[in-house]
């Protein structure tokens, strides 16, 4: 009764301001408290619809958890680094570029954007970015070694070896990054320092295929085939299936002229579980080059075919079957053959291939 009656001496004014100024603050912050619990729900929701690989879901979770808090930097980096897995790069850019403006100190929202611009082949843009999440984050070794392959695509191998060995002073036990500094300091025409970084790496890292195959690869080009084999030899222990592996040695074998243990190693290679389509084509395309070599076409039909299996667009694979298949006088099955390879180099645009292509035509009975 006591509350009441004082209650009740309020003037209208008074209890206006007490509303406004007392009782308006606390719903304020019960409303933004809710919010952000709610923004969380569908963080946690995008969170588990992307372990799941669902990442329709997970972009719709992340939308929804932006729309309540559309000025938190964070969501929107998930958000467009999700949007880039379904190829939407100019949305993911778009959503990128406003994180960083919400937060110029996000180092994950410049690199997810840097990671965009590389895949739309924007690499001014994509250099730029990498250089300010460095400038962000000095021990963020991914930022060093993109804008060190970003260099290395404008062929400015000097300023790549710079910003590699920036890199191998943040992790120097890191073997990628001097595989990275090697392969500059080769492409720059510095064996002799490229093979010193490849050995300080063998140091580093003695049971990795990729370093091995790396070492061998000079000792090939100097033509100390026994040292190379013997790395190879290695990185194959190391990993029995390792492509670049398999194909280095069965270069050296092929060069001795040992055709049963150059193709062993190509089908040790090819078993290998998950290859991208390009090192599909490149085992198959060696495989055949050899069976030629050795004058069993079949085998070499059959490794053509294997590629095509991969690449139904293989222009110049087309060419090969065709002519190997008119070689035998299956004349019908060489000039689908060919008409394939035509109608590809033709969309290629490829003059050399169209003019190949039309004389095997031509020639054809």
């Amino acid at each position: 009764m006591r509350l009441l009656r004082s209650f009740s001496k309020i003037t209208n004014f008074a209890l206006a301001m007490a509303i406004a100024g007392t009782i308006a603050m606390p719903i304020t912050q019960t409303a933004q408290a809710q919010t952000q619990k709610d923004a969380t729900e569908w963080i946690k929701q995008g969170r588990q619809l992307w372990q799941k690989k669902d990442i329709s879901g997970a972009i719709s979770a992340y939308q929804q958890a932006s729309n309540l808090e559309p000025k938190n930097s964070r969501i929107l980096t998930s958000l467009g680094f999700l949007l880039t897995q379904q190829q939407n790069y100019s949305g993911a850019i778009a959503t990128l570029e406003k994180a960083t403006k919400l937060d110029d100190q996000n180092a994950k929202a410049f690199n997810a954007l840097g990671f965009v611009y590389v895949r739309i082949k924007d690499y001014p843009n994509a250099l730029s970015t990498y250089r300010r999440v460095i400038a962000l984050d000095r021990q963020n070794l991914d930022a060093y070694n993109s804008v060190g392959f970003l260099l290395t695509e404008q062929k400015n191998y000097t300023e790549a070896a710079k910003i590699y060995r920036q890199a191998i002073a943040v992790a120097p036990t890191d073997a990628k990054t001097h595989l990275n500094l090697g392969y500059v300091l080769r492409l720059a025409g510095k064996n002799k320092e490229a093979f010193e970084v490849y050995s300080q790496a063998d140091k580093i890292a003695p049971f990795n295929a990729d370093v091995l195959v790396a070492v061998g690869d000079l000792f090939a080009e100097k033509n100390q085939l026994e040292e190379a084999i013997a790395k190879y030899k290695r990185a194959i222990e190391v990993n029995p299936r390792h492509v670049q592996a398999n194909l280095a040695i069965s270069r050296v074998y092929q060069s001795e002229g040992n055709y049963p243990d150059a193709i062993a190693a190509l089908r040790r290679a090819a078993n290998s579980r998950n290859l991208p389509v390009s090192e599909v084509v490149a085992i198959q395309k060696a495989i055949a080059n050899i069976y030629i070599k050795q004058g069993s076409l079949s085998g070499a039909i059959v490794a053509y075919r294997q590629i095509l299996d991969a690449e139904p667009e293989d222009a110049e694979t087309y060419l090969s079957l065709g002519k190997i298949l008119a070689s035998q006088q299956r004349t019908t099955e060489a000039r689908q053959m060919l008409e394939n390879a035509e109608r590809f180099f033709n969309r290629q645009n490829n003059a050399d291939g169209l003019t190949q292509t039309r004389k095997a035509l031509a020639e054809l009975k």
